[in-house]
């Protein structure tokens, strides 16, 4: 098997110990140079699933207006995917994917307020393999909560948000061993950056 190979099969494996908050899931992932761009792979391989994303419908759209419980579920929807209308089907998803191989810059900027300098490398390599993952486990909660009623359609995917960012602010504190506010910081920043490029766009 190619190392490009290797990388692919380990990158996956380690993104699903990361999203079932396995500490031991960071060995899997190959932690250099070489890894780090191959970790970018996981771009590639969550196209797919963000097109998928986006082409669902959100549950409670029709044409009645919707209860209370349904725009909740739909604000919550919105927040999980952090689409922008305007773009299109394929222009969120590259606004998803610009936003997602940038925010390392983001960080690489702020490094030495944020800490982030020593654990860079890793962070970004287990962040890429978890984000692959974390965008199917979106398509999945989604397709759900489609075919669920309103109430509950609401809080599968309310849920679903809480376990996403669980999963962020677990891999952070792993690569990075940062204190709990520094770590809860950078995860409101990855959380913000892709609604504020899509407003600067």
């Amino acid at each position: 098997m190619s190392a490009g190979g290797g990388d692919l099969l380990r990158g996956i494996r380690g993104g699903l110990g990361l999203a079932r908050f396995d500490r031991r899931a960071l060995e899997l992932l190959r932690i250099d140079v070489g890894g780090f761009w191959h970790s970018f792979m996981a771009l590639l391989l969550a196209v797919p699933g963000y097109l998928l994303l986006y082409s669902l419908p959100v549950p409670g759209e029709g044409l009645t207006p919707p209860s209370p419980d349904e725009e909740a579920a739909a604000d919550v929807i919105a927040t999980m995917a952090a689409g922008t209308d305007h773009f299109g089907l394929l222009g969120d998803v590259l606004v998803d994917l610009l936003a997602w191989a940038s925010f390392p810059l983001v960080l690489l900027i702020l490094a030495r307020r944020t800490g982030v300098d020593r654990g860079f490398v890793p962070y970004v390599v287990a962040r890429n393999w978890l984000s692959m993952v974390q965008v199917y486990v979106m398509v999945a909660v989604i397709a759900t909560a489609g075919v669920l009623p309103a109430p509950l359609a609401g809080l599968l995917t309310t849920l679903a948000l809480a376990a996403l960012i669980g999963m962020e602010w677990f891999m952070t504190r792993l690569t990075l061993g940062l204190n709990s506010g520094a770590v809860t910081l950078i995860v409101l920043m990855a959380i913000l950056w892709p609604i504020l490029l899509a407003r600067l766009l």
